[in-house]
C-alpha cells in the first residue's frame, strides 16, 4: 500500500509502504529515485521499534515525543533543504514515512508511525546511504534510536559506515541506556558515539521532551548547516 505527499511544486510522489531486507539494492531503490540530484538533503532515520512506545517521561511516549519535536523544531528550521523521514521497525522493515521533499508541513499531514517490533538499524542506514548515493549531491543524517540494532552487530555497522564516512551522522540516544522493556535493551552510547565520530557528526543523549526539542533544533539546518559530499552513482 502507498500514500502520497504533495511537494511544493504540486507534484505528488508515492510513499513506499515497506522495503524488505531480502530485496537487492536495485529493487530496494526502484520507484524512489528522483529525476535530478538534490543539492542538500537531510535524512532523518527514526527508530520506530516496540520500545519506542515506552515513556520518555511521565505520560509521554518516545515515538510521540519524537514526532512532535520533528514537527515543532525540525520542519520550521530546514532552511530550504530537502528532507525525508525514514522509519525502521519490525524484523527488517524500512520505509519512507515522508518521501524527501521541501514541504515543511509534511509531518503535520502524514500519520505518525506506530511503534512495533525490533530495530533493523543496519537496513535503515543502508537504505539511506544508497538513496543519497543515487539522488543527492550533499547530505547529512540524523539517527534517532532508543535501542541496539537487531539485524546486525554494531561492529559490522561501524565498518560499513567507514565506506560512507563523508556523510555526517548525528546520533540521538533517547531515554535510558537500560530500557524497562525486557525484550529490547537500551541504546549503546559507545556505539552511537563512534558512529558519529567516524562520519564527522555528533552524539547526543536525551532523557526529556524538553532536551529532545532543544537538541533537534540545535542540529537543524538553520542552526547547524553541516553537510558532506556524496559520491553519487
Amino acid at each position: 500500500m502507498t500514500n502520497q505527499v504533495t511537494l511544493n511544486s504540486g507534484t505528488a510522489v508515492e510513499r513506499l509502504a515497506s522495503l524488505k531486507q531480502r530485496k537487492p539494492q536495485s529493487e530496494l531503490l526502484h520507484g524512489i529515485k528522483t529525476k535530478e540530484r538534490i543539492d542538500k538533503v537531510l535524512v532523518v532515520i527514526l527508530d520506530s521499534s516496540g520500545s519506542m512506545s515506552d515513556s520518555i517521561e511521565s505520560g509521554i511516549r518516545k515515538i510521540d515525543a519524537a514526532w512532535q519535536v520533528f514537527q515543532n523544531e525540525l520542519s520550521p528550521n530546514m532552511a530550504n533543504w530537502t528532507y525525508g523521514v525514514l522509519i525502521f521497525q519490525g524484523h527488517n522493515e524500512v520505509f519512507w514515512e515522508i518521501y524527501p521533499c521541501q514541504d515543511t508541513q509534511a509531518l503535520k499531514v502524514i500519520r505518525k508511525p506506530a511503534a512495533m517490533g525490533g530495530t533493523p538499524m543496519r537496513r535503515a542506514l543502508e537504505t539511506a546511504w544508497q538513496w543519497t548515493m543515487h539522488n543527492a549531491k550533499q547530505a547529512r543524517f540524523i539517527l534517532l534510536s532508543d535501542g541496539c540494532p537487531t539485524d546486525s552487530g554494531t561492529e559490522d555497522i561501524l565498518r560499513l559506515a567507514k565506506e560512507y564516512s563523508t556523510i555526517p551522522i548525528d546520533t540521538v540516544g533517547v531515554g535510558s541506556t537500560i530500557n524497562s522493556n525486557a525484550w529490547f535493551p537500551g541504546y549503546n552510547p559507545e556505539f552511537l558515539r563512534e558512529l558519529s565520530r567516524i562520519t564527522g557528526g555528533e552524539f547526543f543523549e536525551v532523557g526529556s521532551v524538553k532536551l529532545l526539542g532543544e537538541t533537534i533544533k540545535r542540529i537543524s539546518p538553520a542552526e547547524r548547516p553541516l553537510l558532506g559530499p556524496v559520491g553519487g552513482l
